[in-house]
């Protein structure tokens, strides 16, 4: 006599699954460096990001909450429009926290990331991303192993100094545009309340 018995663990993951896993990752990654990658300047770089870890959050909020029709118009709709309690992405992002959904390192760094693009939107300086201004805070990041170090420009020859400057810019955008990708793309592919099963 042969029992079907209903499995209440989660069945594995299979070859298949774990390659649409990582083609879903990839493409939300490329997606995330693309626009990050259109902000030629600092200004504009940090609202691409913060607009970035908006819609990545609002996905997690969007999952703590019911999912009928009903409850999302009528009560989760209202608590998340720009007057409702949740209107703030600041309270949005303690509401995920406070949950457990997102570690403290991802809220550090989110929050971060909003009080930057919040002073440099009353500062009227236009930075570059050398700029100590800039790399101090970046520099505190989580999600930023290790910026560059400053290297030892050669003065002796304008031209040379200029293009020296110019790539010690262009790794430190790298390295801060690969680095808030991966913060960005690790919220947005959290799931609420469910366990990893990577």
């Amino acid at each position: 006599m042969r029992q079907d018995l209903a499995r209440s663990e989660p069945r594995p993951l299979l070859m298949s699954d774990m390659q649409a896993i990582m083609e879903e990752t990839q493409a939300f990654e490329n997606r995330v460096l693309e626009r990050l990658n259109a902000g030629k300047t600092v200004r504009s770089f940090l609202i691409a990001t913060v607009e970035l870890l908006t819609e990545a959050v609002n996905i997690l909020v969007l999952q703590v909450f019911r999912k009928d029709d009903y409850a999302v118009k009528y009560a989760v709709e209202p608590l998340l429009e720009g007057d409702g309690p949740l209107g703030d992405l600041s309270v949005r992002l303690k509401l995920i926290y406070g949950l457990g959904v997102i570690s403290r390192a991802e809220y550090e760094d989110a929050e971060l990331l909003m009080a930057l693009r919040e002073e440099l939107n009353h500062d009227g300086n236009e930075y570059s991303f050398t700029d100590d201004e800039i790399l101090g805070p970046f520099g505190e990041l989580h999600c930023v192993a290790a910026l560059p170090p400053t290297p030892q420009f050669d003065e002796s020859d304008a031209e040379l100094l200029a293009m020296q400057k110019l790539r010690y810019q262009q790794v430190v955008r790298s390295t801060m545009m690969l680095s808030l990708t991966e913060l960005i793309s690790k919220i947005s592919l959290k799931k609420a309340f469910q366990k990893s099963t990577l």
